[in-house]
C-alpha cells in the first residue's frame, strides 16, 4: 500500500563522461559495456532516451571548469583517480541528447565564472529554442582554485561575494532573456518585417559587476527563460536559490537533514525572497543499488564500495573542501580530530557510519563513495519503500539518481523499481507538459 498520496519526481545526474558521484564507476566491469566510448555521444543519447521512455522529468549534468588540486596542492590525485575529471562541457553534450529526445528535460550546469552573462543568456535560449523549452541551468558560483585560475582570476572571490556577483548576474540574463518581448516575431512578408523593432528592447544594465547592453541576439525561448535550477547548501547559497530556484537539487545522507535543509529552504522562499513556496520544488539525491534478493543487491554494494580508493577519496573530497587533508593523512584516528572550517562535514559523516569509521581515509573513501547521497541497497520493494518513507517524512518533492555504473544501474533502477512505484501511483506514468517547467509544475 502507498505511504505517500502524492508523486514524486524522478531526475538522473551525471557528471559526463567517466565518474558521476563515485569514483568506482568508471572502474566497473558493467560500466560503458557493449562497444560504448565514455567521449562519444552514443552513450549518452542512449541514457536520455532511456530515461525518456521510463519518464523521468529530466537529465541533469554537473560540469566545472577546473581540475581539482587541493590535495597536495596538485592536479596529481584528481587526475589520477578520475576526480570529477575529464569533465566536458555539459551544454554541448546535453545538446546531443536533446536531439534525440523529445520530452525529457535537459539540466546544464555553468558557472557565473565561466562566462559573460550575455554568452550564458544566449546559449541557454538556443538550448531552449531547439529542444522545444525542455532547457535548464544548473547555476553554480564556481568554488576551487584551479577553476578561478583557469579563468584567468588571481584568485577566487570570497564566498558570499561570489553569491553577491551571481545575484547580479542572473538579473542581467533575466533582462536579456525579456529583451525580446513574447510577440516581437511577426514574420509579415507582405510588409517586410521578420520582428517589430518595437519589441526588442536594449538592457542597459551597468552594475558592480557587469556591464551590458543588449539586447540579445536570440529571439524569446519557448519557456521565456530556461528553467533556474541550484544546489546551494550553505546559508548563502540557500539565500541564492530561495530568490531564484524554481528546482533545488540537494545531497543529504540522512533524512533529519533533508528535512531540516527543506524546511529552511522553504522558509527563506517565503520570509526573505517574498515568493510563493511552492513555485519551488526540491528534490534530494540518491544511489539506489538494486537486486532481484536483498542478498544480490548487497553484493552488488560490496563490490562497487571495495572499488573506491581511499587515496583517490582523500584527493575528492579535498577538492569539495578547498582544505589540503594531507596535512591530517588518512591514517588520522577520528577521535579527537578537528579540521578547521570544515568540521561540521567530517561530523556529519560520523553521524551517519555507525562506527564504521575510524580514520579520515574511511571518511574519504565514504565521501568518494557517494559524495554524501544516501546509498540505497535492496530489492525493487524495499527501495520503493525507502523512497516513499522518505518523501511523506521530509516533504520533498523528489529524487535525483546517482548511478554506480552507465547504463546498466540505470536499466537496473527502470526495468525493477519503477514498475513498483508506478503501480503504487508514485512517479508519473505520462508527461504532462510540452516544456520542462509545465512538467515540473504538473504536480
Amino acid at each position: 500500500m502507498s505511504r505517500n498520496s502524492r508523486k514524486f519526481h524522478i531526475g538522473l545526474y551525471g557528471q559526463n563522461p567517466v565518474t558521476h558521484h563515485s569514483l568506482a564507476t568508471w572502474m566497473h566491469p558493467q560500466n560503458m559495456p557493449r562497444g560504448y566510448r565514455y567521449n562519444r555521444a552514443s552513450v549518452w543519447q542512449y541514457v536520455g532516451q532511456l530515461c525518456e521512455r521510463a519518464k523521468f522529468d529530466f537529465m541533469f549534468s554537473a560540469d566545472t571548469e577546473g581540475v581539482f588540486e587541493e590535495y597536495r596542492g596538485s592536479i596529481d590525485g584528481a587526475v589520477r583517480y578520475a576526480t570529477q575529471v575529464p569533465s566536458y562541457d555539459e551544454t554541448i553534450l546535453l545538446s546531443f541528447v536533446g536531439a534525440v529526445t523529445d520530452k525529457i528535460g535537459i539540466v546544464s550546469t555553468l558557472s557565473t565564472n565561466g562566462s559573460k552573462p550575455y554568452i550564458t543568456a544566449r546559449k541557454f535560449a538556443t538550448l531552449d529554442h531547439m529542444t522545444g523549452g525542455r532547457a535548464g541551468w544548473n547555476v553554480v558560483t564556481a568554488f576551487h582554485k584551479n577553476q578561478a585560475l583557469n579563468l584567468g582570476m588571481d584568485e577566487q572571490f570570497e564566498h558570499d561575494e561570489r553569491y553577491d556577483r551571481a545575484d547580479e548576474y542572473m538579473d542581467v540574463c533575466y533582462q536579456l532573456w525579456e529583451s525580446w518581448d513574447e510577440d516581437a516575431v511577426v514574420m509579415d512578408v507582405e510588409g517586410q518585417m521578420f520582428a517589430d523593432p518595437s519589441k526588442v528592447h536594449h538592457i542597459d544594465h551597468a552594475g558592480k559587476y557587469f556591464k551590458c547592453r543588449g539586447p540579445l541576439n536570440v529571439d524569446r525561448c519557448p519557456q521565456g527563460r530556461p528553467l533556474i535550477v541550484q544546489a546551494g547548501q550553505s546559508t548563502r547559497g540557500m539565500q541564492f536559490a530561495a530568490r531564484h530556484a524554481e528546482l533545488v537539487f540537494a545531497i543529504q545522507p540522512f533524512r533529519e537533514g533533508m528535512k531540516k535543509y527543506y524546511s529552511k529552504l522553504k522558509n527563506l522562499m517565503g520570509e526573505e525572497a517574498g515568493r510563493d513556496p511552492d513555485s519551488c520544488k526540491v528534490i534530494f539525491s540518491f544511489q539506489p543499488i538494486v537486486g532481484e534478493t536483498e542478498r544480490v543487491a548487497q553484493e552488488k554494494a560490496e563490490f562497487h564500495n571495495a572499488m573506491v580508493p581511499v587515496e583517490g577519496g582523500m584527493a575528492y573530497l579535498s577538492g569539495h573542501l578547498g582544505y589540503d587533508l594531507s596535512e591530517f593523512g588518512s591514517d588520522a584516528s577520528l577521535e579527537g580530530l578537528k579540521v578547521p572550517g570544515i568540521q561540521g562535514l567530517i561530523d556529519m559523516y560520523l553521524e551517519t557510519s555507525e562506527g564504521r569509521a575510524k580514520t579520515l581515509g574511511d571518511v574519504a573513501r565514504m565521501h568518494a563513495t557517494s559524495v554524501g547521497s544516501p546509498q540505497v541497497v535492496g530489492t525493487p520493494e524495499q527501495i520503493a519503500d525507502w523512497m516513499e518513507e522518505t518523501m511523506a517524512e521530509v516533504g520533498g518533492d523528489g529524487f535525483m539518481l546517482s548511478p554506480i555504473y552507465v547504463p546498466g544501474a540505470i536499466e537496473d533502477f527502470i526495468d525493477l523499481v519503477m514498475p513498483v512505484l508506478r503501480d503504487r501511483g508514485c512517479v508519473r506514468t505520462e508527461y504532462d507538459g510540452e516544456t520542462l517547467r509545465e512538467n515540473l509544475l504538473a504536480f
